[in-house]
Parts: structure tokens; C-alpha cells; sequence
């Protein structure tokens, strides 16, 4: 039965390989400052189990957010598109909200910036993403988000509060969504190489807490200060570990889908 599988395997993936933009690791990046300040910026990287090109550029990715810190740049890996959907022993992390994120595109890997850049219908590879990160880094903070978790492990019940403050006027219909995200997860990823049957996944989506749009903020205008806390309470899966396990809030304008500021905390 393995033998079986691992040509079909074989076969499946080289259908699918055309729908993988390649990687080039060895490409030279040139580093760059942003400009000071506490804004954030998440990138989301739109990826699949079965894209030979994907890790690659993980990699990258997780390389600049390292060179300008993991408290300023947000990585959510999100798993949507034809490489993602699962077959056999390769796991299955599609969404229903990274599924209407990735929209009609069918090719992996693609990122977004602060997710604008996907939802205008422009697609950024690894490469073209150094000057809409730093861009957006250098843009004024408008709002403050603190999170805070209180996980009780033998109910496996968990209590999210994220405070939203605007650190300066602001006019759109504004949202917040609270994002469950699981880290170092393992499992089948097909990769440049072969076949990985222990890669390590990062910072992986599981879903929004709080409905596809998440809860509304403001309608019009807002004011410096004007301020909310958002709560969800639930009981997370026994799927998930909770060690690894993370809530990342961010507040977005819905007119354009622009993510303004966001904000990371560990469940334990």
C-alpha cells in the first residue's frame, strides 16, 4: 500500500508543480532600516503542503522578520489554493477565511502586506516584498492593540481580550479580528528537494475567533483615544497544543481590506 501511495504521490505532484512559483535561495537581498516608531506589519504568506517552492521562501520571509524583529514584523502562514489542498499522509490546515483571502489566484507561494497588496489583485512574490514591508513600517501608528490570554489547562477553556486604542484620528469602518495561529506543527511538505515528511510548520492560521469580518470598531469617524476591548471566551480544540499556540489580533479598514496595526500574544 505504501509503494502505491508514493507513486501516486509522485504523479499528483508533478501535476500540481507548474502552480508553484519557483524560489531562488540563493537571490541576494539587500537589507534596509525602517523608520522608527511602534507600528507592526504582518505579512501573510499564502502557502500549501504540496508547493515544492513554499519552504523556500518561508525561510526567507522568517529571514527578514528576524532582521527587523519579531516584535514589528507578524508572519501568518496561510494555507489556500490548490498546493494546500491535503491528500493522504499531507495535513490539512485550509480555512474558509484563508480559502475567500486567496480569492481566485492559483499559484503558491504568494504574500500580502499589511493584506492589502492580495486584495487589490496584485499578486507579491518573496522577492517583492521588501519595499511594501518597509513602507509600511515607515507609516504613522494609529492604533495601539494589547493582548491579553488567561488559559485554564484543565478545561481547556481560554479568554482572549484584545484592547484597541487609536493613537490618532482616524475616518473608515474599522474591524477587529482575533486570529487563533498554532506554531511547529509537523508534518508532510513537499519541498526543492523531495519530500519532507518531518517539516516543521510556522505560525500556521486556524481561523478567526470572531467571524469572517471580525466586530466592528468605529463607522465613520475616530477619535484619538476613543478606545474597546473585544472578548471571546471558548474551549480550545484538543487538535491544537496549546503550548504553541497563539492569539494575534489586528484592526483593518474595510474599505480596502489595509491591516493598520497588529498585535501577538501566547496563550501559555
Amino acid at each position: 500500500m505504501k509503494k502505491i501511495f508514493s507513486i501516486f504521490t509522485f504523479s499528483a505532484l508533478m501535476l500540481f508543480v507548474m502552480g508553484c512559483d519557483k524560489i531562488d535561495i540563493n537571490e541576494t537581498r539587500k537589507p534596509f532600516t525602517p523608520s522608527g516608531g511602534d507600528k507592526t506589519v504582518l505579512i501573510k504568506d499564502f502557502t500549501g503542503v504540496r508547493c515544492n517552492n513554499c519552504p523556500a521562501a518561508a525561510e526567507t520571509v522568517h529571514e527578514l522578520q528576524h532582521q527587523l524583529g519579531e516584535e514589528k514584523v507578524f508572519i501568518l502562514s496561510v494555507h489556500a489554493g490548490p498546493m494546500a489542498q491535503p491528500m493522504g499522509n499531507f495535513p490539512d490546515f485550509l480555512t474558509d477565511e484563508g480559502t475567500a483571502w486567496y480569492g481566485d489566484h492559483d499559484s503558491n507561494p504568494l504574500f500580502s502586506v499589511d493584506h492589502i497588496a492580495l486584495t487589490e489583485g496584485n499578486t507579491l512574490g518573496v522577492a517583492q516584498i521588501d519595499a511594501p514591508v518597509s513602507e509600511a513600517l515607515s507609516e504613522p501608528q494609529t492604533f495601539d492593540i494589547s493582548m491579553m490570554n488567561d488559559y485554564d489547562a484543565s478545561t481547556r477553556q481560554l479568554k482572549v481580550e484584545a484592547n484597541v486604542r487609536a493613537t490618532s484620528d482616524y475616518e473608515g469602518q474599522l474591524y477587529v479580528t482575533l486570529c487563533l495561529v498554532e506554531d511547529s506543527l509537523v508534518g508532510w511538505q513537499t519541498t526543492s528537494t523531495g519530500l519532507n515528511q518531518e517539516y516543521v510548520f510556522r505560525n500556521v492560521f486556524r481561523g478567526n475567533l470572531n467571524g469572517f469580518d471580525g466586530d466592528l470598531f468605529s463607522n465613520g469617524q475616530t477619535f484619538f483615544e476613543d478606545e474597546k476591548t473585544f472578548s471571546q471566551t471558548l474551549v480550545l480544540d484538543t487538535l491544537y497544543n496549546a503550548e504553541q499556540c497563539y492569539v494575534m489580533g489586528y484592526i483593518y479598514d474595510k474599505a480596502d481590506g489595509k491591516i493598520l496595526q497588529t498585535a501577538m500574544g501566547k496563550i501559555k
